[in-house]
């Protein structure tokens, strides 16, 4: 198929900004992954993002860090937990 190139490309530079994560930081760290993971297991962008964003808000929770979560990211985790309590509801 002629989109299989395109698609390889794309992974290869979503692949490349790896090295840029801190894998130390495991509030860093974890969403990247997991966000990376999703993707490629849902095949759908935006549930990667979801993933990412309610890994970021778990892992800062976990760790105690909860003042670090911006009010504006708070509401839009729970929007994207709410969306995926509704579609499992379905």
């Amino acid at each position: 198929q002629a989109l299989a190139p395109a698609l390889i490309l794309v992974g290869i530079m979503m692949m490349s900004t790896f090295k840029e994560i801190e894998w130390e930081d495991l509030s860093q760290a974890v969403p990247a992954f997991m966000a990376s993971i999703v993707m490629g297991f849902v095949y759908n962008i935006s549930y990667g993002i979801a993933a990412g964003f309610i890994f970021y808000c778990l892992i800062k929770l976990i760790t105690g860090k909860v003042k670090e979560i911006h009010p504006v990211l708070a509401i839009v985790t729970i929007g994207f937990i709410l969306n995926f309590v509704i579609l499992a509801s379905l």
